[in-house]
């Protein structure tokens, strides 16, 4: 276990109530059977905390289809890097912060992804008594759900893994046709992780879209394109310019992150038959399908968090190279600024931000 010394109390990052966030000491977590202490290293503020901090709760939306209360006082933080000592071994791991029941019909059944039992790190769900996250100077973990780092892996790294899990199911979902044209609607940390697995699993080449220069400017840098600027765009226009980038046959596979009705629209305006849109910030209010949205076996599909494989070749492609995450890190933050950290990432079309990431 991680030697703390004499500390009883650490700086956490806790949400009381919806937009109440604040940086302040608590107990050090008590470890139970099958954990260990880990000393945080980073942690990257994701799209979901901002959610929490508004008072959704994407965890339950996405995953059991229903919005469900968030518990008070949650330590934020689910995309994490970090250290344990176990043996007089210092490790440096990144972190599964998932954890299923192993007896649910989902789980029984190859779906843990699906749990409804899941304890989840900085979501909120599954704990008694204790509501732990990454956004903490030491945070309770699995020990069979920590993955050793190689030294060239940075902590701050390690803070994609979660996202890239999600990538990594989200385009196995959508069962890209090797050497076909893929397409990724907004381009924020997650669109990107989804657009250089896609390169890794045999796109011929992935379109980018988003309405604000610096994310279509890291594409460009990670070899993405071509990137297409659609701010103010007439929705038309739109349209014909991905059917020029998409070629002929159209898109293999569309991955949304937006969450959009209109941009949906698109998407399946430019769909192959036979293709697949995958709603990753789930399917839009107000989307309306007619009877030719969906012919010639195009499918709409969801994707709910990541299985430990996904996991675990996220891992493996951020290790190779495959997939870049350091042109993505554009603010660092210490934890004590961790409310600075959250007004920089929620207004990121002024500051620029794309991953901020937290330092304890």
């Amino acid at each position: 276990m991680t030697d703390i010394g004499a500390a009883q109390t650490m700086i956490a990052v806790v949400l009381h109530a919806p937009n109440d966030l604040k940086v302040e000491q608590v107990p050090v977590p008590q470890v139970r059977a099958g954990e260990v202490l880990l000393k945080v290293g980073a942690c990257g503020i994701c799209g979901s905390d901002l959610r929490y901090l508004v008072g959704e709760n994407p965890w339950a939306k996405h995953t059991l289809g229903y919005e469900h209360p968030n518990p008070p006082d949650m330590i934020l933080g689910h995309e994490i890097g970090g250290t344990v000592v176990t043996d007089e071994i210092e490790r440096r791991v990144g972190v599964l912060s998932f954890r299923t029941c192993g007896e649910c019909r989902y789980c029984r059944t190859g779906r843990p992804n699906l749990c409804p039992n899941t304890q989840h790190l900085g979501h909120g769900a599954g704990w008694e008594g204790q509501n732990p996250g990454g956004m903490a100077q030491y945070c309770p973990v699995w020990e069979d759900y920590l993955f050793d780092l190689p030294d060239e892996i940075g902590l701050d790294e390690a803070t994609f893994l979660d996202g890239l899990g999600v990538a990594v199911h989200a385009v196995a979902r959508a069962d890209i046709v090797p050497s076909s044209a893929v397409l990724v609607l907004g381009a924020g940390p997650i669109g990107l992780s989804i657009a250089q697995v896609a390169v890794a699993q045999g796109a011929r080449r992935v379109v980018v879209t988003d309405v604000y220069e610096t994310p279509l400017e890291c594409a460009r840098e990670l070899g993405l394109g071509p990137c297409l600027n659609v701010a103010g765009a007439d929705v038309e226009a739109v349209v014909v310019e991905l059917r020029k980038a998409g070629g002929e046959e159209g898109f293999s596979a569309v991955f949304d992150t937006t969450g959009q009705a209109a941009v949906q629209q698109q998407a399946l305006d430019v769909l192959d038959r036979g293709g697949t849109l995958v709603a990753v910030a789930g399917v839009a209010e107000g989307l309306v399908l007619d009877q030719s949205s969906l012919a010639g076996e195009r499918r709409l599909m969801t994707c709910s968090n990541n299985l430990v494989k996904d996991f675990e070749i996220g891992l493996k492609l951020l290790v190779s190279g495959e997939v870049r995450v350091k042109p993505m890190i554009t603010h660092t933050y210490s934890l004590r600024d961790a409310e600075q950290a959250f007004a920089t990432a929620s207004n990121k079309h002024e500051t620029g931000a794309m991953k901020v990431v937290l330092v304890p």
